[in-house]
């Protein structure tokens, strides 16, 4: 309840949200002892190649990251008031767009794939079901849990892209506005449109955030590396957030300042 009330304060007194910031200080803090595990347990692995291999890791991890927050594509409009223009198609404006995210789930990929695989193991652990002894090798079968774990990504970030923007809704409210995109019906074509960009987009940032999520595991076993696990692409993706989220608040501070001496 206390971190609670302080994160409620830093969001009313501070910058940015306070419970993504105390998240945020958890995650940084932790960095160093990480390092030193991943070090002191991979002493005799560890190399100048393993050192390389590591820092691009983390610099393609928080680059794909950062592109995948920021990234989207950019739909542009065209009002009623435009179209009636001589020259309406050189009108459009770069203000009138609808901006279409490569990740709009965010996390929860991560979190509902990394909860449906741990439930086997759960039950297995209580003891509900029975032992089975199989001739399989834990290797093989541990690169069939990392495909399992690269498709559900790929399955959920379909499905929570679907919940988050529904392409019907979308087409409704711009024919309210008088609004269409350019050449595009509106209706049932500019429905199909939007659908069919939507199942692009959302294909190409789940299967960059699959192999984001998957990349510290590759490393690892190319390595010989272990306790890279703990450079989760969850909290990469929190320490991205609340950066980009700082840098915005700061910038729309430091607008609004200057537009403010403007006008007094």
């Amino acid at each position: 309840m206390i971190v609670l009330w302080l994160s409620e304060l830093i969001t009313d007194y501070g910058l940015g949200n306070g419970a993504s910031l105390l998240i945020y200080t958890n995650i940084i803090s932790s960095l160093p002892n990480l390092l030193n595990k991943i070090v002191t347990e991979n002493s005799e692995n560890f190399s100048l190649s393993s050192a390389l291999g590591i820092g691009l890791l983390i610099f393609v991890s928080l680059y794909g990251i950062v592109f995948l927050q920021e990234g989207s594509r950019i739909i542009p409009l065209l009002s009623s008031k435009q179209l009636n223009q001589t020259s309406a198609q050189d009108s459009v404006g770069t203000n009138n767009y609808i901006p279409l995210r490569f990740n709009q789930a965010g996390v929860m990929p991560i979190i509902l794939t990394t909860a449906i695989l741990v439930v086997p193991s759960y039950i297995s652990n209580l003891g509900l079901l029975p032992q089975i002894n199989l001739p399989i090798n834990f290797e093989s079968l541990k690169f069939v849990y990392w495909i399992g774990y690269f498709l559900l990504i790929l399955v959920f970030s379909s499905f929570y892209s679907t919940i988050v923007l529904n392409p019907k809704d979308i087409s409704d409210q711009l024919q309210k506005m008088a609004v269409t995109i350019p050449g595009i019906r509106p209706g049932v074509q500019t429905t199909f449109y939007l659908k069919q960009l939507m199942k692009r987009i959302t294909l190409i940032g789940a299967t960059m955030l699959a192999i984001l999520a998957t990349l510290p595991n590759f490393i690892e076993s190319t390595l010989n590396i272990t306790s890279l696990n703990g450079l989760s692409t969850t909290s990469l993706l929190i320490l991205a957030g609340v950066v980009l989220d700082l840098v915005r608040e700061v910038k729309n501070i430091y607008y609004s300042n200057i537009y403010n001496n403007m006008y007094q």
